[in-house]
Order: C-alpha cells, then structure tokens, then sequence
C-alpha cells in the first residue's frame, strides 16, 4: 500500500541506494582558488587505472546522484553526513565503472537489455529495486510502488534521471554478482585436500608443556644491529605497508550555554508557557512554536508517555504540564483533543490508479453484489498486498484511517490518498477507547552570540598563545591549563576522538605539513578547536626509521629465542626443565589443528601445528612461539569421527565463505587508486 511517496517516510535509510547497498551480492576550498585549467594536477580529485578524476567531473557526478536522492526521498537537502556518504558512493561508483566493469568486459560478463527488464518486472528483481521499492511498515518489496513509480515516468521528468540512476545501479550489482558468481564455481576441493584435513582435524590433544618467556630475559642482554634491522626490512617491506594517516593534537572549545542564556531562556519559556495555555487550539500553537517537530498521534491510557499520564489521565489532572527543563530542553505540554478511537483496525484493499472513476464503481457494484474481493484484486489491484491485517490506526495514511474509523465492519467503501484509489473492506474494528492528543512546545536553551564571542575569543587567545609550531602549541597548552586530546586520522575519517562533525579537522591535517598550527576550526556544529600537526605518514611502505623499534624487537625475540630453545636442548621432561630459571609449566586439553586461542596461552600458532602432528609420550623439540618458547609432551590424543563428504562439503563451505572478502581485497589490490578527495571536501 504505497507508491513514491511512501519512500519519503524512510529518509533515514536513504542510504540503501548509494553504491554499498548496490553491490549487495558482493558485500562490498573555494574552486578558485585551486587555479589551472581543467585538467590541472591541482584540480585532480584521484586517479582510478590511469584515469584522472577531476574536481568538475567529480562534483557534477555528486550533484546528480544528490538529486536523485533528494527526489527519491522528498527532501530539500542533505544533512552534512549524509552528503559525506554520496560523495563516498559516487567515488566508489567510479572505481567499478572506471577499473571493474572494463575488466568483467574482457571476461565476457555483461548485462543484457532483456536482463535489465527481468531484473524489475520478472522473476529474478534486482536487490536494488527490492530494497528501494518497499513497503516502509513491513520492509517487503511492493510492485505496485515500482509499476506506479515507472507508470509516471512518462509524464514526471524528475523521476526520469532517478530510474537512470537505479538501472545504473542495478547492471553494477549484476555484473559484480556474476564476477563473485563464476569465481565460487571455480571453488574446488580435491582429495588430497580432503585427506589432509582429515589428517590434521581428526583428533585433539591433551598435552602437559614447559615454557619460558621472552620477557625472562632483559633486552639489555641481546643486541641487535643496524645492518641486522635494514636487512630485515628490505625483506619484509610488505609487512610495513601504511595507509596516509596524521596524528594530531589538539584542544576544543566547547560552546556551550551561560547562566546568562538559561536566564534568558527560562524567561522566555514562562512566556510562551503563559500564551500557550491561554492559546484556542494548542495543537496548531504547538506546530508553530514548538523546535521539534509535534507529535499528533493520539495515546490511551496504556500508551502515553509516562511523564504526560497525569496530564491526560490522572485524577488529579493539570491544565498543562512545565515548563520542565531536562538538560538543555525545556518541555510545555497540553491535552489538545480526546477522541474515542479504536485501538487496532482490520482490513482489506484494492489500489487503483487515479482517474478510473468507472472501474471503480463497477468493481464497488461487484464486490457489494458478493463477488470475491481476493479474485478482483489479482486482476486490478496494483498492490497485491490485498489483506492488510490489523494495524494501529497512525500506521496508515490519515484519510485511510479517518475513513476506516468512520466505517462499519464489513462496509466497502472507497476513499483516496496520495497512493491512488482504495477500494476498502472493513474487516476488523477494535472497541473504542478514550485516547488523547497531547500538543507538546519543545524550546532548546541555545548559546547566545555574546556566549559564542566570547568562547571563540577564548580559542583565538590560546591560538596566539600556540604561534605556528608543534612547541609552541604544546607552550600554550601548559600555559593555559587547556585540556589536550591525541587522535591518529585517516582520509575518509569525519569524526575525529569524540567530535561527531570534524570533517574540517581531517580536511586541514591533509592539507597541511608536519607541524603546522591549525586556525580556528568549526566543530561539531559549534565548538571550536585548534590543532597541531604532529606527525605526517603517507600512504606505501613505512619508511625504515618509523618501524626500527618495531623490527629491533621482532629480532630480538627471536634471538631470545634461540637462547631459551639452546638452554632448552636436550631436556627429555618437564622437571628437568622447571629447574631452569624462568620456567613455568601447566597443561592444555582439547586441543586441534584448527584451535586459534588457547586460553592458557593465547594465539600460538606454531605451538598447536607441532602438537598435532606429535605422538603421545614423546617429548617435543623446542618449539619458538609468538611470546614464548615452549616443549611439550602430548598425554592423550582422542579421535574425532569424520566423514570425507562432511569434509569435503566443510572445507568447499568455507571456501565459499571468503570468496567475496578476498575478491574484494584482490580487486582493491588489482586497482590502482589515488584518492585525493579529502583536499578538496
């Protein structure tokens, strides 16, 4: 029971359309200032394979795609974070149209006009039209809002750059889907495979152990070289890839209301608190004044909010409830009508499009002389949603409802909505209970512009104070006493540390160089902070002087670990190993190849791969783990009955599993980006 406009009540969700949802199947400054021409490095937004994306194409293809959003969902405008994710969605549009699709091409994957067509009107719909085309109380996908939506595109221009949008979408989803597909039946598992798994799974492992830490022994006692940590890096340089990233610090100033804005307000508030309760209609006083938007639903006894019961209800009743302030919030409310009305409505309906006046009385004619309603609405209904079960009489449309409320059960009955024609049954009516209607004025206590002054003056102060380096920021921090935070960003990060609305903060630190102080930034829709950037990391291999101490330390564990396994040598129990210094013993149960923690012991991969492949009775070898040395001796090994066919069809499972994580990372890998969006939004 919707069409288009239904949509409008989900704008939160708005979200599903943008590109993550689209590939469902693959769980995937001022422009003046930037001179050049066209195609000037400094207008350059990215590169995508060798393509240049610049801030013209970019901003034209976010312009649309917000249009079209803003007309799916009857919105005037985006919020700022919602902005934040079309700007996402469109570069990342841009990666599969620029990187993906060229390579499904080569590989024969495309999308036919006759799919497109089964994708929206056939047997297969397109998750993306699912999603888009549902029904907001239920989540289900409704045809009859997909035929009304594409039945007026003929005559409603706007609606037509939004279906180029979703079929875009819709060929994304379909290809990708057909990519994931033909890599998963690729998935094979042999039976050699299967053998070894077996092998590996088909027991686990009680075993008693010794072990001695690294941390035994002092890091003064183990030296490692500068040649010993430049030749490991230069073989293990992938292990110290770095996205960019910026470490900053910073101070906020906190806007918040003075003891001069709360008088302020709560004189006012007694103002309109005293207009309010001599207003005629309370409702349309509320609507009018109220800073959130009025409820205008109607509440029984058991329903209402619990801080307006006695206001509605009570025996004791007031005439208005507050003004309460609660934080900064302060709440007037007043019973603005009673109405008996039914707790839950049944019924049931047949949709028709404007206009068919005739059809209508003659299907009302039929259904009154006793033909089936269920057999008329599956030859005219655009929505086959005929049986809409009981619901609360604010979950439908208001004249719905209003024409519901008035009807008897059986009644049929035609009445109009935005949706089109219903032609209604009335199936069920709840008794009538006493509900009301409360009109509710909410009013913020807010900063005043002199509070604000003089918290921006406060920020300008200590930004004189911190000059333009890394010490004299943090002179200024001492100076002043001013509360300091740390955060490590990256380039698509828009909150920063505890501030929701930063994308200022991050769009500066990438801008900026090694030390440079900040001006005073907006933050989270009113603070102001001023920062400093500490440290500077871009994206590839972390230089060799950033990871030293990180090596120095992977080197020296494992020459503490040659140490304890050489005093370890030769050791044929675990007494004999408790008598050196350092050694502590204990036992783990259960254990198999596919244990990732052991509680006694944590992740030690290399300890549970020896175990499993040890006999019972027999004294280990040393075994260097993560954090430890250990030897062992298996007690008991218990075997597991397994089958190959479960083996198999586990193994192939999981397999599958990972499919569309790993062709992610491959594709990303696969694909050159550059990504330079956080110098210009």
């Amino acid at each position: 029971m919707a069409t288009l406009n239904t949509l409008r009540t989900k704008g939160g969700v708005f979200l599903i359309v943008v590109i993550a949802v689209a590939l469902v199947a693959f769980l995937l400054g001022d422009l003046s200032s930037l001179g050049g021409g066209y195609n000037s490095k400094k207008m350059r937004v990215g590169t995508i394979n060798g393509k240049n994306v610049n801030y013209i194409e970019f901003l034209t293809e976010t312009e649309n795609t917000t249009n079209v959003l803003q007309t799916l969902y009857g919105q005037a405008a985006l919020p700022a974070d919602q902005m934040e994710q079309v700007r996402q969605s469109v570069w990342e549009s841009m990666i599969i149209k620029n990187a993906y699709m060229p390579g499904f091409a080569k590989l024969g994957i495309s999308v036919g006009d006759s799919e497109m067509l089964d994708m929206s009107n056939g047997e297969y719909i397109s998750p993306i039209v699912q999603n888009v085309f549902s029904n907001p109380q239920t989540g289900a996908f409704e045809p009859a809002i997909l035929q009304n939506f594409v039945a007026s595109l003929e005559y409603n221009a706007a609606y037509q750059p939004v279906w180029s949008y979703l079929t875009d979408q819709m060929a994304s989803e379909r290809a990708m889907s057909k990519y994931v597909s033909l890599v998963r039946a690729g998935v094979y598992v042999n039976a050699l495979e299967v053998a070894a798994d077996m092998k590996l799974n088909g027991a686990n492992y009680n075993a008693t152990y010794a072990s001695k830490s690294y941390g035994a022994i002092a890091d003064s006692l183990v030296s490692v070289s500068k040649s010993e940590i430049k030749k490991y890096y230069d073989e293990h340089k992938d292990n110290y890839k770095q996205v960019a990233a910026r470490d900053i610090e910073f101070v906020v100033f906190n806007l918040m209301p003075s003891q001069e804005d709360y008088a302020e307000a709560e004189e006012r508030v007694n103002e309109i608190a005293a207009e309010f309760a001599a207003a005629e209609d309370a409702m349309q006083y509320a609507s009018l004044n109220s800073q959130s938007q009025t409820d205008t639903r109607y509440y029984s006894e058991e329903d209402i909010p619990a801080n307006f019961a006695t206001l509605a209800f009570g025996k004791d009743a007031q005439p208005m409830y507050g003004p309460v302030l609660n934080g900064d919030v302060y709440t007037i409310a007043r019973v603005a009508e009673y109405k008996m009305l039914p707790e839950k409505l049944g019924a049931k309906h047949i949709l028709m499009a404007p206009g068919q006046t005739a059809t209508v009385d003659s299907i009302v004619k039929a259904l009154k002389g006793g033909a089936s309603f269920e057999a008329l609405a599956k030859t005219y209904s655009l929505d086959q949603a005929v049986d809409l079960g009981q619901f609360a009489p604010e979950q439908m449309v208001a004249e719905f409802s209003d024409a519901c409320i008035a009807a008897k059960v059986g009644d049929i009955f035609t009445v109009d909505s935005q949706f089109g024609t219903h032609i209604v049954n009335l199936t069920y009516k709840d008794k009538l209970v006493r509900k009301a209607q409360i009109a509710t004025v909410v009013y913020n206590v807010e900063p005043s512009a002199t509070t604000q002054q003089a918290v921006y003056s406060e920020a300008r102060t200590f930004l004189e104070k911190a000059g333009k380096n890394y010490d004299s920021f943090t002179a200024a921090v001492a100076e002043t006493g001013a509360a300091r935070r740390v955060a490590t960003i990256n380039s698509n990060d828009r909150g920063v540390n505890g501030l929701d609305e930063a994308s200022a903060v991050t769009r500066w630190a990438f801008n900026g160089k090694k030390g440079e102080v900040s001006a005073i930034l907006d933050v989270d829709g009113g603070d102001y902070l001023v920062g400093v950037i500490k440290d500077v990391r871009e994206e590839g291999i972390a230089p060799l002087e950033k990871v030293a101490e990180r090596i120095t330390s992977v080197l020296r564990n494992q020459k503490k670990g040659e140490m304890i396994a050489a005093e370890f040598e030769g050791k044929q129990t675990i007494e004999s190993l408790k008598a050196i210094d350092g050694v502590k013993d204990g036992s783990v149960e259960d254990v198999d190849f596919a244990s990732f923690y052991i509680p006694s012991l944590g992740m030690e991969p290399k300890f549970v791969g020896a175990m499993c492949v040890s006999a019972p009775g027999i004294m280990s070898k040393p075994v260097v783990g993560g954090t430890a040395v250990y030897m062992f001796n298996v007690s008991e090994k218990n075997g597991k009955t397994l089958s190959e066919a479960d083996e198999k069809v586990r193994l192939e499972s999981m397999a599958t599993s990972y499919i569309s994580e790993r062709l992610s990372q491959a594709l990303d890998d696969e694909t050159e980006v550059v990504d330079n969006r956080i110098k210009f939004f």
